[in-house]
Parts: structure tokens; sequence; C-alpha cells
């Protein structure tokens, strides 16, 4: 039969063991609790980059029927909490209402009655950055995948992110997110 693990032979024998015995058990307990330490870290680092399903608005009636599921990084509640430093990321899967050679996902942001504005330097050719194939099949699911990057001259404030989805026979899907914006 093996040896006994050195815990058991530590603790629960009558031998006497050397300063060495106890110092690698020692040791091999501080290891485990750093690597503990340690995952709890990153654990806690990467919750905010962890996505979530998110419940959408609808823009007008019927503008989701074509969207499956919306997740969202810093997005665990609503609203979505955003610093300006994050980089959030989202995923959109969608079903494609007919055949397109072409898919654009258009993200816009609207602070209370004004008009929406662009979002600043997103590339909205899904088909290019987003890893969705084209051309699109009509009743095919795809995956929109992107990340937005702050600018530091967004004010901070309650905001309402707009994602329009755009294929060459017009409106795919268009869904709202409501975004609080701080330093």
């Amino acid at each position: 039969m093996g040896e006994k693990p050195l815990f058991k032979q530590l603790f629960f024998t009558s031998q006497h063991h050397s300063s060495r015995d106890i110092l690698t058990f020692i040791m091999a307990g501080s290891m485990v609790f750093f690597a503990l330490c340690a995952f709890a870290f990153v654990s806690a680092a990467t919750a905010a980059d962890a996505l979530s399903v998110v419940k959408v608005d609808q823009c007008t009636d019927g503008s989701t029927k074509n969207v499956k599921e919306v997740r969202m990084t810093h997005c665990e509640s609503l609203p979505c909490n955003v610093k300006l430093a994050d980089k959030p990321r989202f995923e959109v899967d969608f079903v494609a209402e007919r055949d397109s050679n072409v898919m654009r996902v258009k993200v816009q942001g609207q602070i209370g009655a004004l008009n929406p504005e662009n979002f600043p330097g997103f590339k909205s050719d899904a088909c290019s950055n987003m890893g969705v194939e084209c051309p699109l099949v009509a009743g095919k699911q795809y995956t929109a995948k992107s990340q937005l990057t702050m600018s530091p001259t967004f004010p901070p404030t309650q905001a309402k992110a707009i994602f329009k989805g755009v294929d060459a026979g017009g409106e795919l899907f268009c869904f709202t997110v409501p975004v609080e914006l701080k330093q």
C-alpha cells in the first residue's frame, strides 16, 4: 500500500518529524493558499468582462422579432454601468429575415430627448468586423460580436444605447439598452 499523504503523516501519527517535513507541509499549504487567492483576484477582475444576457427594449413594435439573445459586458443589471476607460463587448444572436449580401450593425447613443448620435469610430460592417458569415441566408441564425471603445470626452450621464441591424432589404432589428456612463 502507498505512503500516507504528508498531512496525515504529520498530524495523525505518533512519529516525530523533521523540520524539513514540517517546512514542506507549510510551503505546500502556502502555495495552495496563494493559488486560491490568485484565482479569486482574477475572477473578481474579470467579472466586468463576463458577458451577461441582457433584456433589451424594442425601438418600435416588432423591431426585436429577429433577435434571439443579446449579451453584454458591464451589464449584470440595468442600467449597464460603463466607465469611460472600459471597452464593453456585445454579442447579438439574430435570425436573417431574408437573403442578403450585406449586414451592418449601427450603434448609437442618445442622451435624454436629444437626437441619437452614431458611436464614433465604430466599424459597422458585420460581415468584415463582427464574425457574421455573409451572404446571409433567410432563416439562418447568426451572431454579431464586437467591442466599443469609450471616449474620455463622453460626459458621465444616463444614456440609451441603440443597436440597429440593417441588411440589403432594410432594418433587420433594433433595440435599446439603458446605460450609465461613469468616470
